[in-house]
């Protein structure tokens, strides 16, 4: 009896151990936190600063997007940071597939950053997911072609780095998007419509728009 005592008690010493250590790894997961909260941010590019590549060709546009508050209410208090961020991308002004006036309808989709690994200091990575609302989706129109990009996670990656004067730098180099061509009319370059998949890169610096500096910290 004893023994099987003794037994069980290093198998519960050894659960505390394992749930500590569990602990301290979730408080040092990276997150979003803000100097004063809650805050906001802004971002935006001229065409050419980032391209959407799928086989007939990129799409690019001017774009705005902007970063919801970081930090939530909580009962009387403030959640003061945050593993994700949800940004909201407007694009006007495209050019697509080789036709210019084309249009890029994100029909309340969002992007949802997480924070998963610092790779440097200041530095880290994010997966994103694609989130939209019920029957939505992002939604490309050029010429004779139509496209869409449907809701999806897990996403790989985003890059963002900190700067020094408060501002954050967002590379996104995400591959493996899926995207659906449901026209592929006279002109259009797509070999056909129906599944297929694209990339997406540039570089976005994102400014703080209300309340304190957004940055990313942990390890």
């Amino acid at each position: 009896m004893i023994r099987n005592l003794r037994v069980l008690g290093l198998a519960f010493v050894a659960v505390l151990a394992m749930s500590a250590l569990a602990a301290t790894a979730a408080q040092a997961a990276p997150q979003f936190t803000c100097s004063a909260y809650e805050c906001s941010a802004t971002g935006s590019n001229t065409i050419g600063s980032e391209t959407f590549t799928t086989e007939a060709g990129g799409v690019q546009c001017d774009s705005h997007f902007t970063v919801e508050e970081v930090g939530t209410t909580v009962g009387t208090g403030i959640q003061n940071a945050e593993t994700k961020v949800t940004v909201t991308p407007t694009y006007t002004g495209c050019t697509a597939f080789g036709f210019l006036g084309a249009t890029v309808n994100v029909e309340g989709c969002d992007y949802v950053f997480t924070a998963t690994e610092k790779i440097a200091e200041g530095v880290y990575t994010h997966h994103v997911d694609v989130v939209c609302p019920t029957g939505q989706s992002i939604k490309i129109t050029a010429g004779t072609c139509k496209a869409e990009v449907k809701a999806q996670t897990g996403l790989t990656r985003v890059k963002t780095t900190n700067l020094a004067n408060g501002t954050v730098t967002v590379q996104p180099e995400v591959g493996g998007i899926s995207l659906n061509v449901t026209q592929d009319g006279f002109g259009c370059p797509f070999s056909g419509t129906g599944a297929k998949t694209g990339s997406y890169h540039g570089h976005v610096v994102v400014a703080r728009e209300g309340g304190g500096d957004i940055s990313v910290s942990g390890s």
